[in-house]
């Protein structure tokens, strides 16, 4: 049958898959009832103008997403599933056999086989699985591995036990910066897994903090050596030691600067800020 099958063809096709899978001509048949629930869904969306337009616009997957099995039945009257073979209305078997009696309900996905016995390629299916449950956990990190990156177990108790996840902290993190990590939480059943939000609290250190793109240490020298002038060694963040030049002279407080050792980004390195102070 063509895509573009007019209604009297639509119907056509309805009387042949209704007469094979009805439930009176297959007694006792579990599968026959399903199928022909899932038949008459289908043709609930193809035989309704609006409806079907809405389905060759939005697919297969676009349909199921926007129209739950309550609404695929919208104005559509299932007692013309019983008189199109003369068989008497009998209500209470019509909301059985389609699901309509408040019991379980309709899974559209069952009906995608029956749009192509109707003419159709695609066919609804059941709204994409309900995205998973987030997790937010926190996680501590030192200073330097906030300041320069660092990938950093997390470990959290889901219903398939415990899971531990590798989180990525990107250089420059803050205190209190919140990384994604998509699709690591597993689901309690069926469905997507969720996403872990990790919540960074950085531990401080004594010996440095940040301030913008700058790292900020102090370094303490007598002042005989501020008065004279000297090249003592700092220590940076990172490990690494400077040779830093103290001109004569340089009073207590003063804050020297070596470019090119603070918090990296995409624009370079900011400076690593040494602080005088006087040791005696």
């Amino acid at each position: 049958m063509s895509p573009d099958a007019d209604q009297e063809a639509l119907k056509k096709a309805y009387r042949l898959l209704a007469v094979r899978w009805h439930p009176d001509r297959n007694p006792g048949s579990r599968v026959a009832e399903e199928r022909f629930k899932a038949m008459a869904e289908a043709y609930a969306v193809l035989s309704d103008p609006k409806k079907r337009r809405r389905y060759d616009e939005l697919g297969h997957d676009g349909f199921g997403g926007e129209f739950d099995p309550e609404e695929i039945f919208e104005g559509f009257d299932p007692s013309y599933l019983f008189k199109e073979f003369g068989i008497p209305d009998d209500r209470e078997t019509l909301a059985r056999l389609l699901d309509l009696d408040g019991g379980e309900t309709p899974d559209p996905a069952r009906i995608t086989g029956f749009f192509g016995d109707f003419g159709l390629k695609q066919g609804p299916r059941a709204r994409p699985a309900v995205g998973g449950r987030d997790l937010a956990v926190p996680l501590s990190a030192s200073l330097k591995e906030a300041v320069f990156g660092a990938m950093k177990p997390a470990a959290f108790n889901s219903s398939k036990g415990v899971v531990k996840v590798m989180v990525r902290l990107p250089p420059g993190t803050k205190n209190g910066d919140v990384i994604t990590v998509p699709g690591k939480v597993p689901p309690p059943g069926k469905g997507l897994p969720g996403d872990l939000k990790v919540t960074v609290s950085v531990v401080p250190d004594p010996g440095f903090k940040v301030v913008g793109r700058d790292i900020v240490t102090s370094l303490k020298l007598k002042r005989s050596e501020l008065a004279s002038g000297c090249r003592p060694s700092v220590a940076t963040l990172d490990g690494k030691t400077l040779r830093l030049a103290v001109p004569p002279g340089t009073a207590q407080g003063a804050r020297l600067k070596a470019a090119g050792h603070g918090v990296p980004s995409r624009t370079g390195r900011g400076a690593l800020i040494v602080t005088i102070e006087t040791s005696g």
